[in-house]
């Protein structure tokens, strides 16, 4: 993402975002993109950390 990417982005949701935070914005950028890649792979829905339940067992057991 450039920086006039951005500051359009922000102007068409009407944000007032000051420069440093627009700074780090621009830093982060690329992380995110990187990980919407990784995450973004197919995956069957078992692989979904959600569906992996453990409880405590209870004392005594």
């Amino acid at each position: 993402m450039t920086r006039q990417e951005l500051d359009a982005a922000l102007a068409r949701l009407g944000l007032d975002v000051p420069q440093a935070e627009r700074d780090g914005i621009l830093n982060a950028a690329p992380l995110y993109a990187e990980m919407a890649r990784l995450v973004k792979k197919p995956r069957p829905v078992g692989a979904e950390p959600a569906h992996t339940v453990a409880f405590p067992k209870a004392k005594g057991e």
